[in-house]
């Protein structure tokens, strides 16, 4: 199999949910760490704009948003699917709902000062963050809650994982687990890693016992690539053939479109359209360092228009 290669950093949240991915399914990988901060000249070179972080390549295929990616892997590796087909409404609303709504409670309770620990190595890098996230939220479609709203939500939430789990199951919807699990443990991965809010997941000992199995999941690092050779890699291989279809008229395959996240960090990606159905968005990119590649995005929570 064509090395997966994540384009990450240690302490983005997203990224901690494909790591533990990565461990559950036993999948090898390549780590090919990025600044928490603009510029990304090689991540920026295969998307063509996107600029979330995680984004795995594939050899010339390249995943935006954790969505998608975990959908990609789930057809990889071990063990049962992340995405059980009996509960597959439950377990994608818990998930898209953590992604979003709880993500925002956990960034406000992430930055509280009380609860930074050494998230930033110095002030310099604390300010030159400020003024990156300034710049990718022009433009969102969200709101950050108050810490009082913050934590009245965490709270609220917290109570209710605690509840799900007081039948003795392992994992949030039965004995094994789902793309919810990853969802909901890389949020409070975020939440806690400042040390600050301990003593709330303390309090709750089933959702405490949850945390430490799904920790045990990101124990197992990639292998470090650099960025050129991760070029290189885009550039040896071929994009996978893609049907061409489309389910907008106004942007048949062939088009020059636009793609970008509808929510927040909405800088676009150009490229020519190659896909676009009820699953996926897929448009044809090239570049000089990267060849012709193909960037994949979830149709949920992005949007498409001519460029």
């Amino acid at each position: 199999m064509t090395d997966l290669i994540l384009h990450h950093y240690p302490e983005s949240p997203f990224s901690e949910k494909v790591r533990a991915i990565f461990g559950a399914k036993g999948l090898a990988w390549r780590s090919l760490q990025v600044s928490m901060v603009m510029p990304r000249p090689a991540t920026i070179a295969l998307t063509g704009g996107y600029r979330r972080i995680p984004v795995l390549q594939v050899g010339a295929d390249v995943y935006c948003d954790t969505a998608l990616i975990a959908e990609y892997l789930d057809g990889k590796g071990s063990g049962p699917s992340l995405f059980p087909a009996s509960q597959l409404l439950a377990v994608q609303t818990l998930a898209r709902w953590v992604d979003t709504e709880l993500f925002w409670a956990a960034v406000t309770l992430r930055f509280m000062p009380e609860n930074m620990g050494n998230f930033f190595a110095d002030p310099a890098t604390a300010q030159a963050f400020a003024e990156d996230r300034a710049n990718f939220a022009q433009g969102a479609q969200v709101r950050r809650p108050a810490v009082d709203e913050a934590k009245a939500r965490y709270a609220r939430f917290l109570a209710e994982m605690e509840a799900q789990l007081g039948d003795g199951r392992a994992c949030l919807f039965g004995a094994d687990v789902s793309v919810a699990d990853f969802a909901v443990y890389h949020m409070l991965w975020f939440i806690h890693a400042g040390g600050g809010m301990a003593d709330w997941l303390a309090a709750h000992t089933r959702v405490s016992g949850w945390m430490d199995r799904m920790r045990r999941f990101s124990e197992h690092p990639g292998e470090a690539i650099s960025a050129d050779d991760a070029l290189a890699t885009a550039h040896a291989a071929d994009p996978l053939p893609v049907e061409q279809v489309s389910d907008i008229p106004a942007f048949p395959p062939g088009t020059e479109v636009n793609v970008a996240p509808v929510d927040y960090g909405v800088m676009p990606s150009h490229g020519t359209l190659l896909r676009c159905d009820t699953q996926t968005i897929v448009i044809r990119r090239e570049h000089a360092m990267t060849g012709a590649v193909n960037v994949h995005f979830p149709r949920h929570g992005f949007g498409v228009t001519r460029y």
